[in-house]
This record gives C-alpha cells, sequence and structure tokens, in this order.
C-alpha cells in the first residue's frame, strides 16, 4: 500500500467516525425535540384551560366593578338630592322658627310684667364675702 492509499483509507475512517458522531447527535437531538414537543402540549393543556377561567373572572370582575360605580355614582345623586332638600327645608322652616320663638319669648315678657314681676331673668346673688357676712349679722342685731 502506498502512502496516498493509506492517507485515503484514513480519511476513510475519520469520515465514518465523524459521519457515526454526527448521527448520534441527531438521534439524541430528535428526541429531545420529542421531549421539548410534549412538554409544550402538556403545558397548552393545562395552561389553556387556566386561562380561560382567568378570562372569565376577569370579565366577572369588570362586570361587578362597573356595578359598583354605577351604584357609587346613584349614591352620590341621592346624597346631592338629600343635601338639596336639607337646605330646602331648613330654609322654609328657619325663618317662622325663629320668629315663633321671638313671638313666644315676647308674650312670656309682656305676661310677666303684666303680673307685675321685674323683666328679665331674676338676678344671680353675688357670693358672700367676709364683710357682707359681717354687715347682715349686724342688721340681724
Amino acid at each position: 500500500m502506498s502512502a496516498a492509499e493509506i492517507v485515503a483509507v484514513a480519511a476513510a475512517v475519520l469520515v465514518a467516525v465523524l459521519a457515526g458522531g454526527l448521527v448520534a447527535v441527531l438521534v439524541s437531538l430528535i428526541s429531545a425535540m420529542r421531549d421539548l414537543r410534549r412538554a409544550i402540549t402538556e403545558l397548552s393543556d393545562e395552561t389553556l384551560p387556566m386561562l380561560r377561567d382567568l378570562h372569565d373572572a376577569v370579565d366577572a370582575t369588570v362586570s361587578q366593578v362597573e356595578r359598583v360605580d354605577r351604584l357609587v355614582t346613584s349614591a352620590e345623586g341621592l346624597e346631592e338630592r338629600v343635601d338639596s332638600a336639607t337646605r330646602l327645608a331648613y330654609r322654609a322652616f328657619q325663618s317662622p322658627v325663629v320668629r315663633a320663638m321671638a313671638l313666644g319669648a315676647g308674650v312670656s315678657e309682656a305676661g310677666k310684667r303684666l303680673r307685675g314681676r321685674a323683666a328679665g331673668p331674676a338676678p344671680i346673688p353675688a357670693p358672700e364675702n367676709e364683710r357682707s357676712r359681717r354687715a347682715r349679722r349686724k342688721a340681724q342685731h
């Protein structure tokens, strides 16, 4: 065998080993791809129902938030109407009540004067001090 033939055989063996290595890598890659597809399918089977449930929950939450918003808006309108009614009632009753109280006080005062009582409230006696006590004792003896 000549040197060229030996080099050719060595190159053929090297190419065969490399091809075998490439086939082994490709088989391993195909196996990994199958495992990856299987994992993706399982993940999809588990997450899609959860996503549907989540979507339903979001829809329910949105409808509840809209309902609460309508309730708050109604409550605000009711509060404004109650405030307006309170102001109106206050204005309507304020003047007659004040006038009635003034009339009652005037009638009471006139009745007291007619009966001979002094006008105004009864005077509040001043607290006694030592001098006033002595003067009262002297006046009693």
